[in-house]
Protein backbone atom coordinates (compact mmCIF):
# COMPACT_ATOMS: atom_id res chain seq x y z
CA UNK A 1 0.00 0.00 0.00
CA UNK A 2 2.85 2.37 0.89
CA UNK A 3 4.56 1.66 -2.46
CA UNK A 4 1.34 2.38 -4.39
CA UNK A 5 0.87 5.67 -2.57
CA UNK A 6 4.47 6.57 -3.28
CA UNK A 7 4.00 5.84 -6.98
CA UNK A 8 0.85 7.93 -7.10
CA UNK A 9 2.64 10.79 -5.37
CA UNK A 10 5.51 10.61 -7.87
CA UNK A 11 3.07 10.58 -10.78
CA UNK A 12 1.33 13.69 -9.40
CA UNK A 13 4.67 15.47 -9.06
CA UNK A 14 5.61 14.59 -12.64
CA UNK A 15 2.24 15.75 -14.00
CA UNK A 16 2.45 19.04 -12.10
CA UNK A 17 6.02 19.59 -13.28
CA UNK A 18 4.98 18.95 -16.89
CA UNK A 19 2.07 21.37 -16.58
CA UNK A 20 4.28 24.07 -15.07
CA UNK A 21 6.96 23.49 -17.67
CA UNK A 22 4.45 23.50 -20.51
CA UNK A 23 2.81 26.65 -19.19
CA UNK A 24 6.16 28.39 -18.84
CA UNK A 25 7.13 27.39 -22.37
CA UNK A 26 3.81 28.65 -23.77
CA UNK A 27 3.96 31.97 -21.94
CA UNK A 28 7.44 32.63 -23.24
CA UNK A 29 6.70 31.82 -26.90
CA UNK A 30 5.44 34.71 -29.03
CA UNK A 31 5.31 35.98 -32.58
CA UNK A 32 8.26 38.31 -33.05
CA UNK A 33 8.50 41.34 -35.35
CA UNK A 34 10.01 40.76 -38.77
CA UNK A 35 13.53 41.85 -39.61
CA UNK A 36 13.75 45.58 -40.26
CA UNK A 37 10.92 46.43 -37.88
CA UNK A 38 13.23 48.59 -35.76
CA UNK A 39 12.85 51.41 -38.26
CA UNK A 40 9.41 51.97 -36.72
CA UNK A 41 10.84 52.04 -33.18
CA UNK A 42 14.21 53.78 -33.36
CA UNK A 43 12.99 57.32 -33.93
CA UNK A 44 13.46 60.56 -32.02
CA UNK A 45 9.74 61.04 -31.40
CA UNK A 46 9.35 57.63 -29.75
CA UNK A 47 9.91 57.21 -26.03
CA UNK A 48 10.05 53.73 -24.52
CA UNK A 49 8.73 53.24 -21.00
CA UNK A 50 8.44 50.12 -18.89
CA UNK A 51 4.85 49.39 -19.94
CA UNK A 52 4.43 51.20 -23.25
CA UNK A 53 5.89 53.12 -26.16
CA UNK A 54 4.86 56.75 -26.58
CA UNK A 55 4.74 58.09 -30.13
CA UNK A 56 4.84 61.85 -29.69
CA UNK A 57 3.40 64.27 -32.21
CA UNK A 58 3.53 68.03 -32.63
CA UNK A 59 -0.19 68.17 -33.41
CA UNK A 60 -2.54 69.99 -31.05
CA UNK A 61 -5.66 68.00 -31.99
CA UNK A 62 -6.04 66.78 -28.38
CA UNK A 63 -6.54 63.16 -29.50
CA UNK A 64 -4.84 60.10 -28.03
CA UNK A 65 -4.86 56.52 -29.33
CA UNK A 66 -4.00 53.49 -27.21
CA UNK A 67 -3.25 50.18 -28.97
CA UNK A 68 -3.54 46.73 -27.37
CA UNK A 69 -1.54 44.01 -29.21
CA UNK A 70 -2.93 40.63 -30.23
CA UNK A 71 -2.36 37.54 -28.11
CA UNK A 72 1.17 36.13 -28.11
CA UNK A 73 2.41 38.91 -30.39
CA UNK A 74 5.23 41.19 -29.29
CA UNK A 75 4.02 44.76 -28.98
CA UNK A 76 6.63 46.16 -31.35
CA UNK A 77 5.11 44.15 -34.20
CA UNK A 78 2.41 46.84 -34.26
CA UNK A 79 4.93 49.67 -34.47
CA UNK A 80 4.14 50.33 -38.16
CA UNK A 81 0.50 51.06 -37.28
CA UNK A 82 1.33 53.27 -34.32
CA UNK A 83 4.00 55.07 -36.32
CA UNK A 84 1.55 55.80 -39.15
CA UNK A 85 -1.11 57.02 -36.74
CA UNK A 86 1.44 59.27 -35.06
CA UNK A 87 2.52 60.68 -38.42
CA UNK A 88 -1.14 61.49 -39.03
CA UNK A 89 -1.08 63.79 -36.02
CA UNK A 90 -2.32 61.59 -33.17
CA UNK A 91 -0.50 60.97 -29.90
CA UNK A 92 -0.23 57.19 -29.96
CA UNK A 93 0.61 54.69 -27.24
CA UNK A 94 1.66 51.10 -27.94
CA UNK A 95 1.05 48.95 -24.88
CA UNK A 96 3.38 46.20 -23.69
CA UNK A 97 1.58 43.23 -22.14
CA UNK A 98 2.85 40.66 -19.62
CA UNK A 99 3.80 37.52 -21.57
CA UNK A 100 2.35 39.34 -24.60
CA UNK A 101 -1.17 38.53 -23.41
CA UNK A 102 -3.59 41.40 -22.77
CA UNK A 103 -5.66 39.16 -20.51
CA UNK A 104 -3.00 39.72 -17.79
CA UNK A 105 -3.22 43.53 -17.92
CA UNK A 106 -6.39 44.61 -19.67
CA UNK A 107 -6.52 47.76 -17.51
CA UNK A 108 -3.06 48.94 -18.59
CA UNK A 109 -4.65 51.84 -20.45
CA UNK A 110 -5.09 53.37 -16.98
CA UNK A 111 -1.34 53.98 -16.89
CA UNK A 112 -1.66 56.19 -19.98
CA UNK A 113 -4.80 58.01 -18.83
CA UNK A 114 -3.32 58.83 -15.44
CA UNK A 115 -0.16 60.31 -16.96
CA UNK A 116 -1.56 62.05 -20.04
CA UNK A 117 -5.24 62.48 -19.22
CA UNK A 118 -4.91 66.17 -18.36
CA UNK A 119 -3.11 67.01 -21.60
CA UNK A 120 -5.31 64.86 -23.88
CA UNK A 121 -9.09 64.84 -23.57
CA UNK A 122 -10.31 62.70 -26.48
CA UNK A 123 -9.28 59.05 -26.26
CA UNK A 124 -9.65 56.06 -28.57
CA UNK A 125 -8.60 52.48 -27.90
CA UNK A 126 -7.55 50.03 -30.61
CA UNK A 127 -7.15 46.28 -30.15
CA UNK A 128 -6.07 43.48 -32.44
CA UNK A 129 -7.55 40.01 -31.90
CA UNK A 130 -7.33 39.19 -28.15
CA UNK A 131 -6.24 42.79 -27.56
CA UNK A 132 -9.55 44.02 -28.93
CA UNK A 133 -11.55 41.67 -26.73
CA UNK A 134 -9.63 42.75 -23.63
CA UNK A 135 -9.96 46.43 -24.55
CA UNK A 136 -13.74 45.95 -24.78
CA UNK A 137 -13.79 44.15 -21.44
CA UNK A 138 -11.76 46.98 -19.90
CA UNK A 139 -14.22 49.60 -21.16
CA UNK A 140 -17.14 47.55 -19.90
CA UNK A 141 -15.71 47.49 -16.37
CA UNK A 142 -16.45 51.12 -15.59
CA UNK A 143 -14.17 52.84 -18.08
CA UNK A 144 -16.40 53.43 -21.08
CA UNK A 145 -16.94 57.12 -20.31
CA UNK A 146 -13.21 57.74 -20.59
CA UNK A 147 -13.16 56.91 -24.31
CA UNK A 148 -14.90 58.30 -27.38
CA UNK A 149 -14.43 55.15 -29.39
CA UNK A 150 -13.09 51.62 -29.72
CA UNK A 151 -11.58 50.12 -32.85
CA UNK A 152 -11.55 46.34 -33.34
CA UNK A 153 -8.90 44.90 -35.65
CA UNK A 154 -9.85 41.31 -36.52
CA UNK A 155 -11.65 41.22 -33.19
CA UNK A 156 -14.96 41.52 -31.37
CA UNK A 157 -16.20 42.03 -27.79
CA UNK A 158 -16.61 39.11 -25.38
CA UNK A 159 -20.13 37.64 -25.19
CA UNK A 160 -20.78 39.22 -21.79
CA UNK A 161 -19.96 42.75 -23.02
CA UNK A 162 -22.91 44.76 -24.34
CA UNK A 163 -22.42 48.25 -25.75
CA UNK A 164 -25.85 48.59 -27.37
CA UNK A 165 -27.19 51.16 -24.91
CA UNK A 166 -24.07 53.30 -24.80
CA UNK A 167 -22.81 56.33 -26.72
CA UNK A 168 -19.58 54.55 -27.57
CA UNK A 169 -18.43 54.93 -31.16
CA UNK A 170 -17.33 51.61 -32.64
CA UNK A 171 -15.27 50.69 -35.70
CA UNK A 172 -14.65 47.10 -36.76
CA UNK A 173 -12.01 46.29 -39.39
CA UNK A 174 -11.60 42.76 -40.70
CA UNK A 175 -9.84 41.06 -43.60
CA UNK A 176 -11.25 38.65 -46.18
CA UNK A 177 -8.41 36.08 -45.93
CA UNK A 178 -8.37 35.96 -42.13
CA UNK A 179 -8.84 32.33 -41.12
CA UNK A 180 -7.92 32.80 -37.45
CA UNK A 181 -10.94 34.83 -36.37
CA UNK A 182 -14.13 33.00 -35.38
CA UNK A 183 -16.53 34.42 -37.94
CA UNK A 184 -19.60 33.04 -36.19
CA UNK A 185 -18.69 34.94 -33.02
CA UNK A 186 -17.79 37.99 -35.09
CA UNK A 187 -21.26 37.96 -36.63
CA UNK A 188 -23.12 37.10 -33.43
CA UNK A 189 -21.50 39.86 -31.38
CA UNK A 190 -22.72 42.53 -33.80
CA UNK A 191 -25.88 42.57 -31.71
CA UNK A 192 -23.76 43.70 -28.73
CA UNK A 193 -22.62 46.85 -30.53
CA UNK A 194 -24.39 50.21 -30.93
CA UNK A 195 -26.59 50.59 -33.99
CA UNK A 196 -24.16 53.11 -35.47
CA UNK A 197 -21.17 50.77 -35.38
CA UNK A 198 -19.10 50.93 -38.56
CA UNK A 199 -17.77 47.83 -40.32
CA UNK A 200 -15.02 47.76 -42.92
CA UNK A 201 -13.34 44.94 -44.84
CA UNK A 202 -9.80 44.81 -46.20
CA UNK A 203 -9.90 42.67 -49.33
CA UNK A 204 -7.00 40.27 -49.59
CA UNK A 205 -5.72 40.93 -46.08
CA UNK A 206 -5.32 38.33 -43.34
CA UNK A 207 -5.16 38.13 -39.54
CA UNK A 208 -1.41 38.63 -39.14
CA UNK A 209 -1.40 41.46 -41.66
CA UNK A 210 -2.45 44.00 -39.05
CA UNK A 211 0.98 43.57 -37.48
CA UNK A 212 4.51 43.15 -38.76
CA UNK A 213 5.23 39.57 -37.76
CA UNK A 214 5.47 36.27 -39.60
CA UNK A 215 2.72 33.83 -40.62
CA UNK A 216 0.24 32.98 -37.87
CA UNK A 217 -0.87 29.42 -37.25
CA UNK A 218 -4.11 28.66 -39.08
CA UNK A 219 -4.20 31.98 -40.92
CA UNK A 220 -5.00 32.38 -44.60
CA UNK A 221 -2.54 33.70 -47.15
CA UNK A 222 -2.66 37.41 -47.87
CA UNK A 223 -2.95 38.56 -51.48
CA UNK A 224 -1.85 42.11 -50.60
CA UNK A 225 1.32 43.40 -48.96
CA UNK A 226 1.51 44.22 -45.27
CA UNK A 227 2.05 47.85 -46.19
CA UNK A 228 -1.18 47.84 -48.20
CA UNK A 229 -3.07 46.35 -45.25
CA UNK A 230 -1.59 48.89 -42.83
CA UNK A 231 -2.45 51.75 -45.17
CA UNK A 232 -6.06 50.65 -45.45
CA UNK A 233 -6.42 50.01 -41.72
CA UNK A 234 -4.94 53.41 -40.82
CA UNK A 235 -7.14 55.19 -43.38
CA UNK A 236 -10.25 53.55 -41.91
CA UNK A 237 -9.16 54.54 -38.40
CA UNK A 238 -8.39 58.14 -39.35
CA UNK A 239 -11.68 58.56 -41.24
CA UNK A 240 -13.55 57.07 -38.29
CA UNK A 241 -11.93 59.43 -35.77
CA UNK A 242 -12.51 62.45 -37.99
CA UNK A 243 -16.22 61.60 -38.30
CA UNK A 244 -16.56 61.22 -34.53
CA UNK A 245 -14.73 64.46 -33.84
CA UNK A 246 -16.86 66.37 -36.35
CA UNK A 247 -20.17 65.23 -34.81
Amino acid sequence: MFIKKRHIFLIIIIVVALLIGGGYYYLNQSYEPLKGNNVYIDQENIIEYDKYYYYKTESNNNIGIILYPGGKVEATAYAPLTDMLSESGYSTFLIKMPFNLAIFAKDRADVILKKYGQAINNWYIVGHSLGGAMAASYLDEGNIQKFKGIIFLASYPPNNVDFTNTNLNVLSINATNDQVIDRNKLENTRDNLPSGAEFNIIKGGNHAGFGNYGPQNGDGNSSITKKEQWDQAVNYIINFIQKVEED
